[in-house]
């Protein structure tokens, strides 16, 4: 295909047709284009893109093939926001403890997280899809959730000094009120974590073509895993010491790192990724949207699950059994190893005829187990990030690039699809979980949680990239009426349904962990019968094989472009005899 620049007409209504040809032609909303001092990057490309075959417009919505400093940019706030979580993940629970909160008490603070998925992530996704900022649709929540993360970052570390500050008078009640402000805290920064990730997955989707969907969202993958390492490397570190004038706990220093890595990633995104004028952008126009209510939204959420294409919908499928076990991965191996190193050094003790220890070494032991067991987390990370970056070179791309014939790899391996990926991920994961009946040592289990860095590396990418191909691919189908109104293609709606799919089985892993916990953990530390939390690593283990099996449905290119053929002809063919039975109603009349 030619990549030569058409040559603009001169007569602006010779202009204005060829914007009206583009627009039939392809089916796909265009900006309108104002004059050349207020052209914007998104006009630019369009007006690169009229030099392509419509077939091509419409195939990649309208956006030419991105360079990967876009694309690094275009994901930066993904890595930068990662920083956030891992602070509050790392210093959360040993802050919350430390203020005198019971356990049960922190099981439901840590619902926060999931609840943030069905509750906030849906609604972002909705409001900016109907957003008329001149900003763009995604920008303004970005920063608005970023502001507020960082506003809860510093509350939160500083909840003790701040609450004694302000209620110093009510020394009876301090506590309960520093546990209550602390409380209200967490929701916060899990609310606007929630916003500004939902707003950075629609951007993606937004802005990259359908055959590089894949490629941004193995870049969000690996700034995520660099993320989870920084925060990592920063909790090791004695930061107070380094950084006195910053605060006086780990907590406080580190998260003003976490806000500072957000401004600035954040910052650059929205510099540097410039979005469509919804005021500009025809479609929207078209089919104007209006502000929902609370009611409205849920409705429109579970409109939007019922209008998923089956593409996706196999897709949050697979995502909510895959979460199941997710969820326990992620809280409870660093207690699993822990407890694994504790009761080895107590046994070696034992046959030793060592007396027993004091309430201080006790305690020491258990500090010297939390860091063994911060190992395993580390090499875990690790594990991640390096397969976040070979999994793309490996695996066979789903789309092409639409001009360049695919260039062979030595690397690359042709039967091994992103699903076929994803499927096997499923696998790993499931006799990882399994392993748990013959691990016996603590070494054994931190090469367990480092082999579940490669699940956790496609959970990262495979499903985020395989909807934003299926996205991409129904919007390019939108110059087809009928299309308009048969499967949900705006992204924030798509992936705050996807993220109703990944939260909802968090709650329901932490209700049932908490029964398991009730009925099979011992009351105290370290005991040797103590089967809690292997048997709910091993019923995450079912969950992640009926995840295998459903991924093993997802469809390829070749079976969606075959069935998308076929659809299109067969509302050629309806809307074809409506016509005709309108001429033939006619002629009676």
């Amino acid at each position: 295909m030619s990549s030569t620049p058409a040559t603009p007409a001169s007569d602006p209504l010779s202009q204005q047709n060829d914007a009206s040809s583009l627009h039939s032609d392809s089916g796909i909303s265009t900006p309108l284009i104002e004059s050349t001092a207020t052209s914007n990057s998104f006009e630019d490309e369009i007006l690169r893109a009229r030099s392509m075959e419509s077939e091509t417009f419409a195939e990649n919505f309208g956006m030419p093939t991105r360079s990967l400093k876009y694309i690094f940019l275009l994901t930066l706030a993904i890595g930068g926001l990662q920083l956030s979580w891992s602070t509050e993940f790392s210093n959360g629970t040993p802050f919350l403890l430390s203020l005198g909160m019971s356990k049960t008490v922190m099981s439901l603070v840590w619902i926060a997280g999931p609840l943030s998925g069905v509750l906030v992530q849906p609604i972002v996704g909705m409001l900016s899809d109907s957003s008329k900022s001149r900003f763009g649709k995604r920008r303004p929540f970005m920063v608005g959730g970023t502001i507020f993360t960082i506003l809860s970052l510093f509350l939160l570390s500083w909840s003790i000094d701040i609450v004694k500050g302000l209620f110093g008078w009510a020394v009876d009640n301090l506590l309960v009120l520093t546990q209550v402000f602390a409380v209200l805290m967490v929701y916060m920064l899990d609310f606007s974590i929630g916003t500004v990730q939902a707003s950075s997955r629609a951007i993606i989707v937004d802005n990259a073509p359908i055959h590089q969907q894949q490629t941004a969202n193995a870049f969000a993958a690996v700034l995520t895993g660099g993320g989870n390492i920084l925060g990592f490397i920063l909790g090791v570190i004695e930061l107070p010491k380094w950084f006195p004038f910053l605060g006086k706990s780990q907590f406080q220093v580190l998260a003003f790192f976490a806000s500072l890595a957000l401004i600035i990633s954040v910052g650059l995104a929205c510099k540097y990724i410039r979005e469509r004028n919804p005021n500009l952008d025809t479609h929207m126009i078209e089919h104007e949207t209006h502000r929902y209510s609370i009611p409205e939204f849920y409705s429109k959420v579970k409109r939007g699950i019922s209008r998923l294409s089956p593409q996706v919908r196999l897709i949050c499928d697979t995502e909510f059994f895959a979460w199941i076990g997710y969820f326990p991965m992620l809280f409870y191996t660093t207690t699993y190893v822990g407890e694994m190193y504790y009761r080895e050094v107590m046994d070696r003790r034992e046959a030793e005829s060592l007396p027993p220890l004091s309430d201080e070494e006790i305690d020491r032991l258990w500090e010297a187990a939390t860091r063994y067991a911060s190992i395993s987390l580390l090499l875990y990370s690790i594990t991640s990030l390096v397969a976040n970056l070979v999994l793309p070179l490996v695996v066979a791309p789903s789309y092409d690039h639409p001009d360049q014939p695919a260039k062979p790899s030595r690397f690359r391996i042709k039967w091994l699809t992103l699903p076929r990926s994803w499927m096997l991920s499923h696998i790993v994961f499931a006799l990882a979980m399994f392993s748990t009946f013959f691990i016996r040592t603590g070494a054994q289990a931190t090469v367990m949680i480092t082999v579940l860095g490669i699940p956790w590396a496609h959970a990262l990418w495979a499903p985020f990239a395989l909807i934003a191909e299926d996205v991409a691919r129904v919007k390019a189908k939108l110059r087809h009426p009928s299309m308009l109104y048969k499967y949900e293609h705006e992204a924030g709606i798509i992936m705050g349904v996807h993220n109703v799919f990944v939260s909802l089985p968090q709650v329901l892993s932490s209700l049932g962990s908490s029964l398991l916990f009730k009925l099979l953990a011992k009351p105290g530390r370290g005991e040797a019968d103590d089967k809690s939390i292997v048997w709910i690593f091993r019923l995450s283990g079912i969950g992640a094989l009926v995840a295998a099996y459903l991924s093993t449905k997802i469809k390829t290119p070749e079976q969606i472009k075959f069935e998308d053929i076929f659809e299109e002809e067969e509302m050629d063919g309806e809307e074809n005899a409506e016509s005709s039975d309108t001429v033939v109603d006619r002629q009676h009349a």
